[in-house]
């Protein structure tokens, strides 16, 4: 797979529909978090399984192991989507969702909320995204429920190559982060040759209604 396949306009309007379905994530996050929430511009990288975890590294500013939880998702376009928090992300999120009945839980129960807590976290994420994004191409897509990928980890850990079922594939990052530094998620998608195929035609039919 030819990185020449998401050159130039089809490039430019993938980073398009992608600002749209980010500003629509960053609203849902903004609005559960009361904080305004900065956006990057998505970044898109054709990769193999061993470059992954360098290209990702470069990607990021986070310095320290992460939590990452990941999903799929499909409709005629399928891949998967793995959301990425640093330490202090994660534990924002968990005082966002706590309880009173929190307080009261035993060490595994409290664990369990706090996974729970990520999984709605990613799920909204990965959800208004890539919503966003498929439905201006005339996609609705379908996930699956997140599942964490390991907690406290070295992206070299969870993006190890011998665990990834293909040899090339799209990459696109996005990031989001609050002023105040306080919260910061990294999302992932990563779309196989095939899917990458099904893209590209959308992206033209996209690209000849304008």
């Amino acid at each position: 797979m030819s990185d020449a396949i998401l050159s130039g306009d089809r490039r430019d309007a993938l980073q398009e529909i992608a600002n749209i379905g980010m500003g629509q994530a960053g609203a849902r996050l903004a609005a559960l978090l009361g904080r305004f929430i900065h956006l990057s511009v998505p970044r898109i990288r054709m990769v193999d399984t061993v470059s992954l975890p360098s290209a990702v590294r470069d990607m990021l500013d986070f310095t320290e192991p992460v939590t990452a939880l990941r999903q799929s998702f499909r409709c005629d376009i399928a891949g998967e989507a793995i959301s990425l928090f640093d330490s202090r992300g994660a534990a924002h999120m968990k005082f966002v969702f706590r309880t009173d009945e929190s307080e009261l839980a035993s060490p595994e129960e409290a664990d369990e909320q706090d996974i729970e807590a990520l999984s709605d976290v990613a799920n909204l994420i990965a959800g208004a995204c890539l919503t966003g994004l498929f439905e201006q191409i005339g996609q609705v897509p379908t996930f699956t429920p997140p599942r964490v990928m390991g907690a406290h980890l070295d992206l070299e850990d969870i993006l190890n190559p011998s665990k990834l079922p293909w040899d090339r594939a799209l990459l696109l990052e996005v990031t989001l982060q609050t002023e105040d530094g306080v919260f910061g998620s990294h999302l992932l998608t990563l779309m196989t040759a095939k899917a990458v195929e099904a893209l590209v035609a959308a992206l033209d039919g996209f690209l000849a209604n304008l």
